[in-house]
């Protein structure tokens, strides 16, 4: 029997995306649509000098950076249990992001259908890019929504989306990933951040 209180629809909601999405890029190197959104993002971009600089933010020191932003901004938010489940979906990602991607084996995208720089080697699913920005930037826009009022939560949520839009084409515009990989990590990582951020945090009045 479940405990009163317990997430169940969003339990199931990220049970579900896990199942759908993981199957998905599982069964095929690209979605339908992924060569298309690909190119136009591509195109969009004003070139790719901007990429490095951006991603470098996944690394030592700026992605702890990142995550003291997360922690502290959630617990001065939300209180030290959403910060606690925060602390917790950071450290499985840095322990669990890279080796998940064995799981699904899907290649990165070919040079012979989008611009790729590079060699970027190992798989395509997830992103571990994206799930840092998940459990950093995603976390504060969960909480945000649920636990901030006024021009705080429209500044978080904002600002917030904004990173993780741009996060997103950082990956894609050289061709490192498809668009499939960014928003299925995406749904992945954010609903279960929701169902467990859920069991802290009451429903908004």
């Amino acid at each position: 029997m479940l405990p009163p209180g317990f997430p169940l629809r969003a339990a199931v909601v990220a049970v579900g995306c896990t199942l759908v999405v993981g199957v998905a890029v599982a069964m095929t190197p690209s979605l339908p649509g992924d060569v298309v959104l690909a190119r136009a993002i591509q195109a969009l971009s004003p070139g790719t000098d901007w990429v490095p600089v951006f991603v470098s933010t996944a690394y030592v020191p700026a992605k702890f950076i990142l995550m003291a932003i997360a922690v502290l901004g959630t617990w001065r938010l939300a209180g030290v249990r959403a910060a606690a489940v925060v602390l917790v979906a950071i450290v499985l990602e840095q322990l669990l992001g890279e080796e998940s991607k064995s799981i699904f084996q899907r290649p990165r995208p070919s040079r012979e259908l989008v611009a790729v720089v590079g060699t970027p080697k190992g798989f395509s699913f997830p992103s571990t890019f994206i799930t840092l920005y998940s459990v950093t930037v995603g976390s504060l826009v969960l909480v945000a929504l649920r636990a901030a009022r006024g021009a705080i939560r429209t500044g978080i949520v904002v600002v917030g989306v904004a990173l993780l839009v741009v996060a997103g084409a950082a990956r894609v515009v050289p061709g490192a990933h498809w668009p499939s990989d960014v928003l299925g990590t995406y749904a992945i990582c954010l609903s279960w951040l929701h169902a467990a951020l859920s069991i802290v945090l009451r429903p908004r009045a």
